[in-house]
């Protein structure tokens, strides 16, 4: 007991202590990045335009190139055509950024070129860049450049562009190691060239790079260099020429015509040509532009380092240090306040942090963690909160272990066996995305050995609709026993339900009478899927009835039926939308189509063996993928009477 009082007595004091060290792992581990990345872009855009070098220049592949040209690829006369113009022009260097993998019959011809001008730059691109101790490292070449160009041009350099986590570009590899040597990214090898830096006397050292003493370059903790960029692509930053302008403007001189553009504009550039048409591949979203041709990236790096415009992060330590200190200021002053005054000094704290962390970065470039300071707010009240949060937590407990007995319950009101009905083989696939879902399905065997198959989908999740669903499947038995007319029965299902409260739910509904010994198959739908049928020659079609809106919005519906004659061999898909709109990591859509042709597939299987064909091919197709609704799927084959 002796040792249990003061314990007692120092645990507030001791759960503050744990918070405010768990917030300086967080931060030194920077768990919460993504949130970090998020306040830096909006620093970014509440910066606006940066100053650009006057120098540097786009051509771009646009639209008009393309219409002109042809479709891309088009043939690579046309850059040998532009680097002897842009030759001619005066241009200081021009960076090509597009990958030269395979060899054309006019290759000799850009070359030529590019070895005439001695201004050109080509490009390659290594497989998954990593870090490797103190630099990063490659090994292999993804798009490697073709030996003749890489013989021709002043210089090369990797397109290699670091994606966060996000998937935004911020940052980039300044250099790469391949099979024992050093290579550069375009604009640092472009910076060198400009500089006058031989490549032996840049350096890269822990938080920069040394261009020989003409430039050092910042680097992060990690070694990237940070995307400093000017402003949006189409903003009035950098000058932007048309790939197709500039041979016509040569041409229209050279014919005594009055040329579209100045090519002596051009005279002392450094011209970055890239294909930025609508819809190309080379785009990704950067901090200040969801949509962005990755050859701005390479000039926004050659302008940082010319006009020596940089971000800088503050490193993990220095990060750490400040968090420690705010955590520890934000407990001492809540332990001597009362909660409300403690708030208003916690918000205050974080609110002059946050001002100093903007000031820093708008007026110096320099960028310190700003999330952080939020969860210290909350670490601060940790402990006040602790017994509350336990409490919650029993609550939690409780409610897991009665959506446990709510499943089971649920799961009773679905049918545990498949009907055996002569003429007609059933096979069945239930699986909820959660304990509880909205999901139903039931079968019902039918006076003269009719089958009846009903599939439905409530609207929402959860409880309220698993709630739902259990009412909707009760209904629908009642309302299905004594009536052969799949309309009747939602018509009569759909008065029942609207005209009680319903919460804002509502159910799509399939219902479908297989009728083996006259052939025959009606069916109705309630604004469910339509129904997959395959006939015995393998041929697919969806049935959907007209009309019908979903079960429950409104009395007095109308409901269509749909009539048609079965064969042997037919057999039928009945499925609720996890099924089409499942998807994998990619967030690719399964579709309704692919269910059509694992079935034409298999047709001349038995229901059982085609669901479960299906069902391997849609587990296959998502993966890991994480199921985001309730999966139902039934099939009925039908044999002879």
């Amino acid at each position: 007991m002796d040792f249990i009082t003061p314990f007692k007595k120092h645990l507030p004091k001791i759960l503050i202590a744990a918070a405010a060290v768990t917030a300086i792992l967080l931060s030194y581990l920077r768990v919460f990045e993504l949130y970090e990345l998020q306040t830096y872009d909006w620093r970014c855009k509440l910066r606006g335009d940066r100053p650009v070098h006057q120098d540097i220049v786009f051509i771009d592949i646009w639209d008009d190139t393309l219409k002109a040209l042809g479709a891309w690829p088009f043939s690579r006369t046309y850059h040998a055509d532009l680097i002897r113009v842009l030759h001619e022009a005066g241009a200081k260097a021009v960076g090509f950024d597009m990958l030269f993998v395979e060899g054309t019959a006019d290759d000799a011809d850009v070359a030529q070129a590019a070895r005439e001008a001695g201004n050109t730059y080509f490009v390659y691109a290594f497989l998954s860049p990593e870090r490797r101790g103190d630099h990063f490292a490659s090994d292999m070449m993804l798009a490697p450049l073709v030996p003749e160009f890489a013989a021709a041009s002043k210089g090369t350099g990797y397109v290699n562009a670091k994606a966060d986590l996000d998937g935004k570009r911020r940052r980039t590899f300044p250099t790469i190691h391949h099979e024992g040597k050093e290579y550069y990214q375009l604009s640092f090898r472009l910076a060198l060239d400009l500089l006058g830096v031989p490549e032996e006397q840049a350096k890269v050292r822990r938080g920069v790079m040394d261009l020989g003493g003409k430039r050092r370059v910042p680097l992060d903790d990690e070694g990237y260099f940070l995307v400093n960029y000017a402003g949006k692509w189409e903003g009035k930053n950098f000058k932007h020429y048309s790939y197709y302008d500039v041979l016509a403007a040569y041409l229209e001189t050279v014919s005594g015509q009055t040329p579209r553009i100045d090519l002596k504009e051009l005279r002392g550039k450094i011209c970055f040509v890239g294909l930025t048409a609508l819809g190309s591949h080379d785009t990704n979203p950067i901090p200040i532009q969801s949509i962005y041709p990755m050859v701005g990236l390479y000039a926004n790096v050659l302008n940082n380092i010319l006009l020596e415009d940089y971000i800088r992060r503050a490193d993990r330590l220095v990060n750490t240090l400040v968090t420690m200190t705010i955590a520890l200021g934000t407990v001492l002053f809540s332990l001597r306040m009362r909660p409300v005054a403690g708030l208003l000094t916690s918000l205050g704290a974080v609110t002059i942090y946050a001002l100093v962390a903007v000031a820093l970065f708008l007026w110096a470039g320099i960028w310190i963690d700003l999330f952080y300071p939020v969860l210290l707010v909350l670490l601060s009240y940790a402990v006040s909160t602790l017994g509350r949060t336990m409490l919650e937590m029993r609550k939690r407990e409780l409610i897991e272990k009665e959506l446990k007995i709510a499943s089971q319950i649920q799961q009773s009101f679905l049918p545990q066996s498949v009907p055996s009905v002569a003429g007609a083989e059933v096979a069945v696939f239930f699986k909820p995305a959660k304990a509880v879902g909205g999901d139903l399905y039931t079968f019902l065997t039918l006076a003269d050995g009719k089958l009846g198959v009903m599939v439905g989908d409530v609207s929402g999740k959860g409880t309220p609709a698993a709630l739902f669903m259990a009412k909707a499947v009760s209904e629908f038995k009642f309302c299905a026993r004594d009536r052969n007319d799949p309309a009747e029965v939602l018509s009569a299902l759909n008065d029942s339900i609207s005209s009680e409260s319903t919460g804002g739910l509502f159910v799509t509904m399939s219902y479908a009478i297989f009728d083996v010994a006259s052939g025959t198959l009606s069916f109705s739908n309630g604004g469910h899927l339509p129904v997959v049928q395959v006939a015995a020659d393998g041929t697919s079609q969806l049935l959907s009835a007209e009309e019908g809106m979903p079960i429950g919005v409104m009395p007095g519906m109308p409901f269509a039926a749909f009539s048609g004659r079965m064969t042997a061999g037919d057999c039928y898909a009945f499925y609720s939308d996890g099924v089409t709109e499942a998807r994998n990591r990619r967030k690719d859509e399964w579709g309704v189509e692919t269910l059509q042709k694992i079935m034409s597939k298999h047709h001349t299987e038995g229901a059982g063996a085609i669901l479960e064909r299906s069902v391997e091919e849609l587990k296959k197709f998502m993966g890991k993928a994480e199921q985001h609704d309730d999966i139902t799927l039934i099939v009925v084959k039908v044999g002879a009477a």
